[in-house]
Order: C-alpha cells, then structure tokens, then sequence
C-alpha cells in the first residue's frame, strides 16, 4: 500500500497553495484521496493489478501531466508488461494511436516476441485527417507486426492483450493519449494461465478466422467460475451474443444494499429497469454517467433523475469513459462493455464480472467516490472536447 509522510503532505498542500495563488485550480476541487496518497493503493488484490487514471480534475491541461506523471496511472503496468514481454503479445484495441506504447510494442518486436493486432476498421486512419493512414498502425505493418481490422460497420471495441499466453491486460482502456491519460478509465493486469487461455480464444476468433459478426461466429459461452486468490472468481463474457445482458441484469436483481456505476453510456433498458426495482426495493443506487453522452437521445440519466436515483455527470472535460459496476461491495463488472444493445448484439466486447472480491470492489468504490467528488466541485468547460471515442454506435 502506498503511503505518504507527513513532509510529502504538507509539500503536496504547498504546492496547491502555490497554484491557487497563481489563478490555477481551487485545491477544494482535488479529490482528498488523490493528495492523501489513496490513489493507486490497492494495486495488488485477489492477484489482479488494479490501476486508474490519474484524471480527476476539470480541464485537460490539469489531468494530462498528472496521469503522466503518476506511477500508478493505466500506463505504467501496460508498458512494464509489454516490456517484459518473454515471447508472445496479442493485442484487441479499439483504437491505437498512442506512440510510446507503439515503440515499445515494436521493440518487443525486435527482441524477438511475436507481436499481433487487431483493431476497428474506421481507426486505422488518422483522426484530423481520415484520408491519410494512421502513423501508429503504418509504424507496425512497417517493422512486420500483422495488424488486422474488422472491415464492418459494427464496432470492434475490445481493449484488451494477452501476454506470453499467460497475464491478460484489460479494461475500457485503449492504446490512445486520450485514453491513457486525459479520461477516466481503469485497467486491470491479471496473470491467470484459464483467463489468459480464454482470452486467446477470443483473440484468435478474431485474427485467424476473422469471425467478428454474430452471423461469423454465433453464440460466444462465457468462461466457467476461475479462482483467484483470497476466494474470489472471475468470470469472462464475450460479445456479440456473449449473453452478457442476462449476466449484467442477473447481478443487478440480486443486489441486496447498494449498486454503485460508472458508466460512458447505459441506454439497455433492461438493466435499466432492474437498477429502478432494486431502487424501489430499498437497496441504495448511485452512479455517474459521462456529460456528452448522458444528453444522448437513448442515455437512461434522464430516467434514473426523474426517479430520484442519486446520479450525476462527471467532472471531467475529456470523457468519463469505466464501464464499471461494484455491487454489494463485493461483485465488479467491469471490461469494454457499455451497457446497451449493440454492446450485446453488434460490437466484439469483452467484461469481467468478480465475485467476492472484497478487495477488488473495496479499488473501484475508491475511483467512484473520487469521480462523485469530481463531479460535484469540479466546473469542467461546457463543451467536451474533440474525441474519437464518442462514436459509440449505441441504441436503446
């Protein structure tokens, strides 16, 4: 566990003061566990890294030379893993923009590691200039890294990689700046040689038999029960057609006091409807949804307002990007997985439901209460900025 001396503190006040005095940020809007040092504390639970963002402040001028700094930031296991890399990286992402993991994946290459990708169609442009390739992607293909993409209109939207056939990196993080460091995510490094196994799997649907669509691969079993250490299961569901909405909306209905989310975007009425029964039934329901996306036509904040759910949009001026639920201190669904109807039916997505996991949910309730905090005191611009990710593709 991290931990901060007395001197440490009161050197992080000053500096807050210092700002202040300079016509920076209010030190009332940083959340109190990021300068108590509770940030990136749980890092090691039930033998899963746990790491967030660093991106708790209102602008991204603020957040970006923060979460770059951090130690404890989604990048830093990412890029300990891809270093460590013995002999095997095979990599699912959205979105790969980001250089310095790119160098590092190319020099994984050149050490000798077998490196392959796959990523969506629409990114393996550049963003400000779509007719031109992407210089990360043309970087690989250039040092013989195979890069495949899924050549369809539904959304390859996994963020995930599988290391040496053994540890599984994942969450709602993508290989992208923005992603590592300017919206709120988390990322989970978890070495288990049955996950790693299931997620190869899905890596190989994907690469070798390019089975990306329903009508390609049909119905996708999630994993059985994995132990992990301290009593605790995993569980692994793959879209489409993973049947991860009955999975989500089965924990819901059977919360017994409270149900805390972070969601990009929740529009599945279904899960929807379950959260607003548990409510009714007196267990405690809060969450935070991302500003731009809970003005969407289809987003459930609306809904969840009216019904006096204690719900909120963030604080952040880049995106609040978890797609994460922790339920009875003790479940986490977490993974790419918004909470809607292409996420089940159309997009390849991956999430992990963790049972029992005390000290896991003990982590994400931390990054949830420093969102609220975030949410409440912070005065972001009024306007996200420009950012690939909003493309969603997400209907009711």
């Amino acid at each position: 566990m991290t931990t901060f001396s007395t001197a440490r503190r009161i050197a992080l006040l000053g500096t807050a003061l210092l700002i202040t005095a300079c016509g920076g940020f209010q030190p009332t809007r940083v959340p109190t566990a990021i300068e108590t040092g509770a940030f990136g504390a749980e890092a090691a639970i039930n033998g899963v890294q746990v790491a967030f963002n660093d991106t708790y402040l209102e602008r991204i001028d603020l957040n970006e030379p923060r979460a770059r700094k951090n130690p404890n930031n989604t990048d830093k296991g990412l890029l300990k893993l891809i270093k460590g890399a013995k002999t095997s990286i095979d990599g699912a992402f959205y979105d790969i923009e980001d250089l310095g993991v790119t160098d590092a994946l190319v020099r994984a290459k050149k050490r000798g590691v077998k490196v392959r990708l796959v990523t969506d169609t629409d990114n393996m442009v550049e963003k400000a200039e779509p007719t031109k390739p992407r210089k990360a992607v043309m970087w690989m293909l250039t040092e013989k890294i195979p890069v495949v993409d899924d050549q369809r209109s539904g959304i390859m939207h996994h963020k995930f990689m599988v290391v040496d056939g053994q540890t599984v990196w994942t969450g709602s993080t993508n290989l992208t700046p923005t992603s590592l460091y300017r919206h709120n995510n988390n990322a989970l490094t978890i070495k288990n040689d049955r996950l790693a196994t299931a997620f190869a799997g899905e890596f190989e649907r994907l690469f070798t038999k390019r089975e990306f669509g329903k009508s390609m691969r049909g119905e996708t079993q999630p994993t059985d029960l994995i132990a992990l250490p301290g009593g605790a299961t995993v569980q692994a569901f793959f879209s489409p057609a993973g049947h991860g909405r009955e999975a989500v909306v089965a924990e819901v209905k059977g919360a017994r006091k409270r149900i805390q989310f972070l969601t990009f975007s929740l529009t599945d009425v279904e899960t929807g409807d379950a959260m607003l029964e548990r409510a009714k039934s007196g267990v405690k329901v809060a969450g935070i949804f991302d500003r731009w996306l809970a003005a969407g036509a289809y987003s459930l904040y609306n809904k969840f307002h009216d019904a006096k759910l204690e719900v909120r949009k963030d604080g952040n001026e880049a995106l609040m990007h978890h797609k994460a639920m922790i339920i009875d201190d003790a479940t986490v669904v977490t993974g790419s997985y918004n909470y809607s109807q292409n996420a089940e039916a159309n997009n390849n997505e991956a999430f992990l439901i963790f049972r029992n996991a005390k000290g896991i949910a003990k982590a994400f309730s931390g990054e949830f209460e420093r969102i609220q905090h975030a949410s409440k005191v912070n005065h972001p611009p009024p306007h996200k900025s420009p950012d690939a990710e909003k493309k969603t593709g997400e209907g009711p």
